[in-house]
């Protein structure tokens, strides 16, 4: 089975139904490269949690136009929220990587935070749209995750101070995993911080914890920041198997 990606769901009111249009890169997958037809039936999800089953029921422009037979709602939707807020690194193919491996691993929001340490002051937000768009089909999810543009670390931390917070860092006596804290992390909507290549200094550390957010560590080795993206939103998703 595959799935199609379209946010361009139209209500057809004179043929009481819906239809879709894919774009010219879904039509042209659709069509020339998977070899579907007109009649043959496919999958589209448009990002929000509806998986649609239809018809393909005309090519025209290069644009597939799908008639809706069925539709799924929150398909498969899970009972928590993974929230991963992380620094940017140098290499922007090593944070498309880190987007891939975490949406295919189950991600809902992913936020990227400017660090004291921080290397890399902008993202390139419409290639990390499709990068995420790619593995949510891939992994036949209906959810494409919410990802926010760059935001400073205080700021961050500010505006989710309600929500259940950690750090992982690598300062000394920092012992205490993710795992340790499975059972508050259970069905919430928790948040996990991941420094930049350097780490957060100590002065991040300090104001992180000051707002009650829990440091954490990754385990012995150190990961690189990308790597420890993706182990923490692994771990989050462990948490609530």
């Amino acid at each position: 089975m595959h799935f199609f990606y379209s946010n361009n769901i139209i209500n057809d009111l004179e043929n009481s139904g819906v239809i879709i249009i894919l774009d010219k890169v879904e039509s042209n997958h659709c069509i020339n490269v998977l070899r579907y037809s007109i009649s043959d039936e496919i999958h589209v999800v448009d990002g929000e949690g509806n998986l649609y089953q239809g018809i393909i029921k005309k090519v025209q422009k290069k644009q597939c136009v799908i008639n809706v037979k069925n539709t799924i709602k929150n398909y498969k939707k899970r009972n928590h929220y993974v929230h991963i807020a992380i620094a940017p690194t140098k290499n922007h193919e090593r944070l498309e990587w880190f987007i891939e491996k975490a949406v295919e691993i189950g991600v809902d929001e992913v936020t990227f935070i400017k660090c004291s340490r921080s290397l890399r002051k902008q993202v390139r937000m419409n290639r990390i749209h499709k990068v995420a768009i790619t593995a949510m089909k891939q992994t036949l999810k209906a959810y494409l995750p919410k990802i926010n543009s760059i935001d400073s670390f205080n700021n961050f931390i500010k505006l989710n101070k309600d929500l259940c917070g950690f750090i992982c860092h690598l300062e000394e006596g920092n012992k205490k995993t993710l795992m340790d804290y499975k059972s508050i992390i259970e069905n919430q909507h928790s948040y996990v911080l991941i420094g930049p290549e350097g780490d957060f200094d100590k002065e991040e550390i300090e104001y992180a914890v000051d707002y009650n957010l829990k440091s954490v560590c990754l385990g012995s080795s150190r990961l690189r920041t990308e790597t420890a993206g993706v182990v923490a939103c692994h771990l989050m998703n462990l948490v609530n198997v």
